[in-house]
């Protein structure tokens, strides 16, 4: 039957370049590309492996020069799974240097099995957002906000109620598709807030868990794809992409319906950083000094963080970012449209200086988050 490779499912990306199955003995190698497909740059891959047969499994990344963060993935510890167990982190990759002298990352799963799924990080698809709604129906529920280049349905999730004079939170998440740890921390915020009335009940909480909906469903990495990248249409001129506008027309119904203080975005940051932080400047530092408040957010979360998955440092400088693309973040417009504060976090997907992240530490984050924006509400509201 011979080993097959697959990408044909939602958040799909891999390029096999070639396998070599050698003798029972030998572990199968196969070697395989990140797939930009529509971005300059790539950095996701999630695959399947079928036709095993019990045998060990080399990965090897072919293509690290042309990912996010560079070609060094020394400290880097990719995911996987087999029929029979959950996600896991496979060890560190082995350096091997080409004649050419070059150098390719190869991840060996020493175990056996007959498939087998790998990933860059932990995925997190609609089916999985799905299953955490159906656990917090009672506490929330999703509307249809817009519809993605491709046809998908674009999602806002929110608490039940109306009550026009509480505070409000808005978050979104994978405004770079490839950006899974965000959903994961979203995804457990979510359940948090949905077992805790206190909090539910407190503020309205309105959330889109897909922003890039068409990039997620396509396995693309999903950043500064030509000619806009999500999250720098939200534009002076005008909103470039209807992902943004649809983003941008709810934000402004949910100001409507409560009172507005708090917009989160959530990303991840280049493929080996161990920090979790709010940047500072944003990249739109033209409006920054709109969120004076984003040191002390971040000093908030990162003391809600539970010791063992917290980063050194709550914020980041990264006054030398550059962009490829001008044109604000959704950051950036929520701050000069609606004059509140409005704070990007960036979490590893690797984890901090001493742990590496599981999903059950992701969602603790949410967890941690939730407070944070509890409080940071509570104080706002007390002035």
């Amino acid at each position: 039957m011979g080993i097959k490779f697959s990408t044909d499912f939602p958040g799909g990306n891999g390029l096999c370049l070639g396998i070599r199955e050698g003798d029972a003995q030998e572990p199968v190698a196969v070697r395989f590309a990140a797939e930009p497909k529509n971005c300059p740059i790539a950095l996701w891959f999630h695959f399947r492996l079928g036709g095993l047969d019990g045998r060990a499994v080399r990965l090897i990344l072919a293509n690290p020069e042309q990912t996010l963060g560079g070609s060094d993935w020394s400290e880097n510890k990719a995911v996987y799974r087999t029929p029979e167990r959950k996600w896991r982190r496979t060890e560190k990759p082995a350096a091997i240097t080409t004649p050419g002298g070059r150098t390719e990352w190869a991840f060996d799963l020493p175990e056996t099995q007959d498939a087998v799924e790998f990933a860059f990080c932990f995925p997190y698809q609609v089916n999985d957002f799905k299953a955490t709604l159906s656990q917090i129906a009672d506490s929330f529920h999703t509307e249809e906000i817009g519809i993605s280049p491709h046809g998908r349905r674009l999602l806002r999730v929110r608490n039940q109620g109306k009550v026009s004079d509480l505070p409000g939170v808005y978050l979104t998440a994978r405004h770079h598709a490839g950006e899974t740890p965000g959903s994961w921390v979203l995804d457990g915020l979510l359940g948090y807030v949905a077992r805790s009335p206190q909090l539910r009940d407190a503020a309205r909480w309105w959330a889109v868990p897909f922003v890039s909906i068409d990039d997620v469903g396509e396995g693309s990495y999903g950043k500064d794809p030509w000619p806009w990248d999500i999250n720098r249409a939200y534009s002076y001129a005008g909103l470039r992409r209807v992902e943004a506008r649809a983003v941008a027309s709810d934000v402004r119904r949910w100001a409507k319906e409560c009172k507005p203080l708090v917009y989160i975005d959530l990303h991840a940051p280049t493929h080996r950083e161990r920090q979790n932080y709010v940047p500072i400047p944003s990249a739109d530092e033209e409006v920054f000094e709109q969120s004076p408040g984003a040191k002390p957010f971040a000093e908030m979360y990162l003391a809600q963080m539970p010791e063992a998955i917290r980063s050194s440092s709550a914020w980041k400088d990264t006054s030398g970012w550059v962009t490829r693309y001008e044109g604000l973040s959704s950051c950036g417009w929520v701050r000069k449209e609606l004059n509140i504060d409005a704070f990007t976090i960036e979490t590893s997907y690797q984890g901090n200086e001493k742990v590496d992240y599981t999903i059950a530490n992701y969602q603790r984050m949410g967890r941690a988050l939730a407070e944070t924006i509890a409080q940071w509400c509570r104080n706002k509201s007390s002035r």
